[in-house]
């Protein structure tokens, strides 16, 4: 028997009709049965009947019941839950495979990592994407896993391990992202300032902005979709994925399609993967929404370290 967690859960959660083919969870083998033994058994497994990989370059994250259960292996990557598995937690995905279920996901992943990845976490699941590398984008899209009230309310009653870490990443989590580095941007800018981010508010996703006439005609849409923004304030930011967005025809369209808000009073900036990258690039872009939302984060290098280190950490998931 072998358990499927971390990242591997979340992105074999990615398909389609997963959880009602599944239906309920299980009850996870007594005396630690769900732990895979040695990286000897690993053969015996059918993983590519349950299209899921263990290689060097794509190692599989499992469970393992123990410190001395942790298996030496570069296709495998182990983590240990020695204390007793919370109900709900497992799912059979064969008969040879467990599968975390993605709210125990985030009670592991919390457990060990810091707020934001948590915090990550959690927006991944009561999101609209899954990471995979199998996707030239880097993830797919798919129905949120999870609604943020209930992962809130099971965490309130959830008092083992890993839960205090939940608790305190879903503080941070906003619902309705559509990629990762939507999530990067809205945790970079509502983050707490000791965690690095700049602390305001939460923004509103996949908004609906009105646009003139004129720009309705000439976009063929009655409105505008943006990614995130702060009506409020008139802040609108956009992510720009290279892959999407490299065509002279999406360059155009994008440019049209910036005017009309800009027109209005809107401040639009876009945001691709390399600016946050760049140390320079983060700086002037943080120093203008926070000027535009009439907020300001602490001036000093102290901070700036904290925010490059989070942002570093968020692009690396």
């Amino acid at each position: 028997m072998i358990t499927i967690c971390d990242i591997s859960a979340l992105a074999r959660w990615a398909e389609l009709g997963l959880a009602e083919r599944l239906g309920e969870p299980c009850d996870p083998p007594a005396n630690g049965a769900w732990s895979l033994p040695a990286a000897a058994c690993l053969p015996d497994i059918d993983l590519a009947g349950a299209r899921i990989e263990a290689t060097a370059d794509r190692p599989l994250h499992i469970l393992v019941a123990s410190p001395t259960g942790r298996i030496r292996s570069r296709r495998l990557r182990c983590h240990v839950w020695s204390t007793e598995l919370p109900e709900g937690s497992l799912y059979q995905l064969t008969d040879e495979i467990l599968i975390a279920s993605p709210r125990f996901c985030l009670q592991q992943m919390a457990a060990g990592s810091s707020p934001a990845r948590g915090a990550a976490v959690g927006m991944e699941i009561c999101g609209g994407y899954a990471r995979s590398p199998r996707a030239k984008s880097g993830f797919h899209n798919r129905p949120p896993l999870a609604k943020l009230d209930d992962l809130v309310a099971h965490f309130a009653d959830n008092h083992g391990y890993g839960a205090r870490r939940a608790r305190e990443a879903l503080a941070y989590v906003i619902e309705g992202s559509r990629s990762p580095m939507e999530t990067v941007v809205v945790l970079l800018f509502t983050l707490p300032v000791e965690l690095g981010g700049c602390g305001l508010p939460m923004p509103s996703l996949n908004c609906r902005i009105d646009i003139p006439p004129s720009l309705q005609i000439a976009l063929g849409k009655p409105y505008l979709t943006v990614d995130l923004c702060w009506p409020e304030w008139g802040i609108i930011l956009e992510y720009d994925s290279y892959l999407w967005h490299r065509t002279k025809a999406k360059i155009d369209e994008d440019n049209t399609r910036n005017e009309g808000p800009r027109d209005l009073g809107w401040m639009v900036r876009s945001v691709a993967a390399g600016m946050l990258a760049n140390d320079l690039m983060l700086d002037e872009l943080v120093r203008k929404v926070m000027a535009k939302a009439g907020r300001q984060v602490p001036d000093g290098e102290e901070y700036r370290l904290r925010q490059r280190a989070l942002v570093r950490e968020l692009l690396a998931l």
